[in-house]
C-alpha cells in the first residue's frame, strides 16, 4: 500500500505541478477574461464525464467484476462518449449555443472531444486501479500530462490564446485512452450485452448521484461569481480555486483511491480497517495542514512574486481557499468509508446537505457584498462547520468516539503551529528591507525547516504508521491476486 500511495501521490504532485505551472505559464499570454471563459466550459465537460461514468468506476474498484461485465460497462461509457461531439455539433449548428460570449461556444465544441476521449479511458483505468497496477498507471498519466503541457505552452506562445487549454486536454486524454486500453486489452471482454453491467450500475447509481451533487458544489460557484461579480473576477477565482485543489489532487484523491482499493480487500477485518484509516488520516494531515497553512498566510506574497500585476487581487482570495483546501483534504477521506461499507445512499444525502448549504452561503455572500474576497471568506468559514460534521461521520463509520478522530489531527496541527512560530521569528530577524523573493524564500525555509525538525523527532511514530500501511497493503495484494486468478 505504501508503494501505491507513494506512486499515486507522486503522480498527482507532478500533475498538480503541471496544471498549476500551465496556469502560471498561460497567465503570461492570456488575461483573466480568457481564464473566465475556460472556467465556464470546464464544468460542463466535467458534468458530462460524471454522467457518462454512471458511477461504474467506484463499482469496479470496490467489487470483483468479471471480464464480460467490465466489457459491457466499457460499451456503455464509450457510447455515451461518442454521443457528446454529435450533440455539441447539433447544438452549435442550430445556433443553440449563440448565447455564449466570444469564443466560448467554439471552445465548448472542442471540449466535447475531450469528453469522448476521457470516456474511452474510464473502464480500463478502473481495472488498473482494482488490480493495483499503479506503476503502469503512473507512467501513462505522467507522460500524458507532460505532452499536454508542452503542446499547450507551444500553442500559447504561437498565439493560440484560449485554445491552448483545449490543446492540453485533448492531447492528454488521447494519450491516456490509447495507453490504458492497450494495457488492459486482455482484462476486458468487449461486448454489447449491457444487462451484464446492471449490478454495477445499481451500486454505481448512488455513487453517480453523490458525484453529481459534489459536482454542483465544486462548479456552480463559477456561475455565481460570473453572474454576480463578473467574468474577469471569475478568472481570479478560478486560479485561486486551483490552489485549494492542490492538497486534494496531490494527496487526498490519490490516497483515497488506494485506500478504497485496499480497504475493499480487508473489510472483513475491522481492526485492520480502522488502523489503516487512522494511519492514512494522520499522514495525510501531516502533509496537507502545514502546506496549506503556509499558503494561506503567504498567498499574497506568493502571487505578487510570480504573476504580473494584473493578477494582484488573487492573493487574498487564494489565502481563504488554501485554508478551506487544508480542511477538505482530510474530511474527503470519509468517501472511502462510505464506499466499502456499502452506504452510498447515506453518502448521497450527506452530500446534498453539504452542497445546498455551500451554494446558499456563496450566493448570499456574493449577492450582498459583490466582493470576491468576502465570498471566499464565507466559503472558508462554512468549510470549518462542515468539517466538524464530517469528522463526526468518520467516527460513526469507524464505530469509535469522535475524540479518537480529533486526536489523530493533533500532530498536524502541532506541525502547522510550529511552522508559523518559526516563520514569524525569522521575519523579525532577517527580512527587513529585502525583496519579495528573498522574504518568501526565508519564510519557506523557516516554516519548512521547523516542520522537518518536528517530523524527525516523531520518526518512530511515523515508522509505526508506515508499518501498518505496509501490512494492510500486503493483505490486500494477496486478495487481489487471488481474484485475478479466479477471473
Amino acid at each position: 500500500m505504501i508503494r501505491n500511495v507513494g506512486l499515486t501521490s507522486a503522480l498527482n504532485l507532478y500533475r498538480a505541478g503541471i496544471q498549476f505551472g500551465l496556469n502560471i505559464a498561460l497567465a503570461h499570454f492570456l488575461n483573466p477574461t480568457d481564464f473566465g471563459q475556460v472556467a465556464l466550459v470546464l464544468p460542463i465537460t466535467l458534468f458530462v464525464l460524471l454522467i457518462g461514468d454512471f458511477g461504474i468506476t467506484g463499482a469496479i474498484v470496490s467489487s470483483s467484476a468479471t471480464q464480460r461485465e467490465a466489457g459491457a460497462a466499457a460499451t456503455i461509457c464509450q457510447a455515451f462518449g461518442f454521443a457528446m461531439p454529435l450533440l455539441a455539433s447539433v447544438l452549435y449548428a442550430t445556433g443553440a449555443l449563440g448565447f455564449m460570449p466570444h469564443e466560448t461556444a467554439e471552445l465548448l465544441l472542442a471540449f466535447s472531444s475531450v469528453a469522448l476521449l476521457a470516456m474511452l479511458a474510464v473502464v480500463p483505468r478502473a481495472i488498473m486501479e482494482r488490480d493495483l497496477r499503479y506503476g503502469r498507471l503512473t507512467i501513462v498519466e505522467t507522460a500524458a500530462n507532460t505532452i499536454g503541457f508542452v503542446v499547450a505552452v507551444l500553442g500559447a506562445a504561437r498565439g493560440a490564446g484560449v485554445w491552448s487549454f483545449a490543446f492540453y486536454h485533448i492531447a492528454m486524454q488521447a494519450i491516456r485512452s490509447v495507453c490504458f486500453w492497450h494495457t488492459t486489452r486482455e482484462r476486458i471482454d468487449r461486448n454489447f450485452d449491457c444487462s451484464l453491467a446492471r449490478r454495477m450500475m445499481r451500486f454505481g447509481g448512488w455513487v453517480l448521484a453523490f458525484n453529481l451533487v459534489n459536482y454542483l458544489m465544486r462548479n456552480s460557484d463559477n456561475y455565481i461569481v460570473a453572474g454576480l461579480i463578473g467574468t474577469s473576477e471569475l478568472g481570479l477565482y478560478a486560479l485561486a480555486y486551483q490552489v485549494m485543489l492542490v492538497p486534494l489532487m496531490v494527496v487526498t484523491w490519490p490516497v483515497s483511491g488506494v485506500l478504497l482499493s485496499t480497504l475493499s480487500r480487508v473489510k472483513d477485518r475491522p481492526d485492520l480497517r480502522r488502523d489503516t484509516f487512522f494511519a492514512v488520516l494522520i499522514l495525510t494531515s501531516c502533509v496537507t495542514f502545514p502546506l496549506m497553512t503556509f499558503v494561506a498566510i503567504r498567498a499574497g506574497l506568493v502571487f505578487d512574486t510570480i504573476l504580473p500585476k494584473r493578477w494582484a487581487d488573487v492573493g487574498p482570495v487564494a489565502g481563504f481557499m488554501a485554508f478551506a483546501g487544508g480542511l477538505q483534504s482530510v474530511t474527503a477521506l470519509v468517501g472511502a468509508l462510505f464506499m466499502i461499507s456499502g452506504r452510498v445512499r447515506e453518502q448521497f444525502w450527506y452530500g446534498v446537505g453539504a452542497t445546498s448549504s455551500t451554494l446558499a452561503t456563496l450566493f448570499l455572500a456574493a449577492y450582498v457584498s459583490r466582493s470576491l474576497p468576502t465570498m471566499a471568506g464565507a466559503y472558508a468559514a462554512l468549510t470549518v462547520v462542515l468539517s466538524i460534521g464530517y469528522l463526526a461521520l468518520i467516527a460513526h463509520l469507524l464505530e469509535v468516539p469522535v475524540q479518537q478522530v480529533l486526536l489523530r489531527l493533533v500532530p498536524a496541527a502541532t506541525l502547522s503551529f510550529t511552522g508559523i512560530v518559526a516563520m514569524v521569528l525569522a521575519e523579525r530577524v532577517f527580512t527587513h528591507g529585502l525583496s519579495n523573493v528573498l522574504i518568501l524564500t526565508i519564510d519557506a525555509l523557516a516554516f519548512g525547516g521547523s516542520v522537518a525538525v518536528a517530523l524527525t523527532a516523531w520518526r518512530s511514530k511515523l515508522r509505526r504508521l508506515l508499518s501498518t500501511l505496509q501490512f494492510a497493503g500486503a493483505v490486500a495484494s494477496v486478495s487481489a491476486n487471488s481474484v485475478q486468478g479466479e477471473t
